[in-house]
């Protein structure tokens, strides 16, 4: 198996889910993801016709209401049943305790009744803000169902992970990987960094080259998934927002 390119979409572009997958399929893309509330017969049959995977399902957002949790889960479910989606990326908006641990274990049974799995994202704005931390989410999803640990190369820069949590995670835990640049941050603003200043591979300033090697060179295959949320590209036709995200993306990826 080798890496698989794929494209987070930005939900500010201005495309529609069907443009978004001729795009992506012509860039040379072999999965894409989408948000729950797009998908419908339309876009389910488009995915079908151009041959791209949906690898994930955006997003759910887990907090301490349970019932409002487990109701959006219940829709991402049925979102990623349609989609025959493998990952329904999870945002925590609470930390790992004892009855957010009940969540996860139903949220992620949940999606494991329809094959996907729970996609633990980390960030340095959230109360889940590490490799390690999504990690204990990890133990508490396999309880029940498959969930795994989606490290974006922006959050893993920015927060407050080491090198060594990225080369100590078990390749199995590995949901699958975000990845973009960063430009050279204005403030320290991060929630407009990461929403509107991300930069193409190759053209910012994160380390990209030691975090592609990190993985790589410890065996590690799977879905990378490019995420730039940028004002600069947003201006852009979405087919060539995605195509030059290829170009850059792919030369790290061998």
């Amino acid at each position: 198996m080798t890496v698989d390119l794929a494209i987070t979409p930005d939900g500010r572009w201005n495309a529609t889910p069907t443009q978004l997958v001729a795009a992506s399929a012509a860039a040379g893309f072999s999965a894409l993801g989408v948000a729950a509330d797009r998908i419908d017969d339309s876009v389910v049959a488009a995915y079908r016709a151009s041959g791209l995977r949906c690898h994930e399902v955006l997003a759910l957002l887990l907090g301490d209401d349970e019932e409002a949790t487990l109701a959006a889960a219940h829709r991402l479910a049925e979102a990623a049943d349609a989609i025959r989606a493998e990952w329904v990326l999870t945002i925590f908006r609470t930390g790992l305790h004892a009855d957010t641990a009940k969540l996860i274990e139903r949220c992620s049974a949940m999606f494991a009744e329809v094959g996907a799995g729970l996609a633990a994202e980390f960030s340095p704005l959230g109360p889940v803000s590490n490799i390690s931390d999504a990690r204990e989410i990890v133990r508490v999803g396999n309880r029940t169902g498959r969930a795994g640990v989606m490290i974006d190369s922006w959050h893993f820069s920015f927060g407050d992970s080491t090198w060594a949590d990225l080369a100590e995670v078990p390749l199995e835990e590995i949901a699958y990987v975000q990845f973009t640049d960063a430009q050279k941050p204005e403030s320290d603003d991060l929630a407009r960094e990461t929403m509107h200043r991300r930069a193409l591979p190759g053209e910012g300033v994160l380390e990209l080259d030691r975090f592609v090697s990190t993985l790589l060179d410890r065996g590690w295959n799977g879905t990378v998934s490019v995420e730039v949320l940028s004002a600069e590209l947003r201006k852009l036709p979405v087919e060539e927002i995605v195509q030059r995200i290829h170009e850059t993306t792919a030369p790290y990826w061998p």
